[in-house]
């Protein structure tokens, strides 16, 4: 008879490095598990995941936003009543400004670069990049090329909790001994604002 083989489960209520971590340390939790369960597909009362392959919808005769009359309008990817994800293909100057004044807009690029031209300063994204446009804050994307952004608009204000310096960055990521190296984020304290006005 073969003997089992278990692995590590880390279980949390909400993100991986944010408030599970703080005061409430119960919220997250470590359990061993049937390795061979978890990786036969067996579905347990979860939802199964899907792909969604960007790179098929995009063609060349569709893009988003150029022409804002008769063209395309960003694709809607998932959405809840605190977020929308959408996927848009931008690959010039987009025709007008855009102005949303009940969400910030997480925007990521997934492929290729793109300006945000904005009241406040332009930004240039380029791919594996993001950046977030507050609520409010009138923009207008420009695309060079063909390229794809990956736009997260959420309800609740977005607050920023990375540091800017890359190092620090990668030093609040560290764990020792199963514990964060540096004390975990949290969401109700005033000390995650690491804008660039600091």
């Amino acid at each position: 008879m073969s003997k089992k083989k278990t692995i590590k489960e880390f279980v949390t209520y909400w993100g991986s490095s944010i408030s599970d971590w703080t005061s409430g340390r119960e919220k997250r939790f470590v359990i061993e598990r049937d390795e061979d369960l978890l990786n036969n597909g067996l579905l347990y009362g979860g939802k199964k995941m899907e792909k969604v392959s960007l790179n098929d919808i995009f063609s060349d005769d569709v893009v988003t936003g150029v022409d804002m009359e008769n063209g395309y309008l960003p694709l809607v990817l998932y959405a809840n009543e605190d977020m929308i994800i959408e996927v848009a293909n931008c690959d010039d100057v987009q025709d007008g400004w855009h102005r949303n004044i009940g969400a910030d807009e997480f925007a990521f690029q997934y492929k290729g670069s793109r300006t945000l031209r904005s009241e406040t300063g332009p930004i240039t994204i380029n791919e594996g990049e993001m950046t977030v446009i507050p609520r409010g804050v009138a923009h207008q994307n420009v695309g060079h090329g063909p390229n794809i952004e990956i736009t997260i608009y959420a309800r609740n204000p977005l607050k920023r909790l990375a540091p800017l310096d890359a190092e620090e960055a990668r030093e609040r990521m560290k764990m020792k001994d199963g514990e964060p190296v540096v004390e975990p984020n949290d969401l109700s304290s005033r000390d995650w604002d690491w804008s660039s006005s600091q």
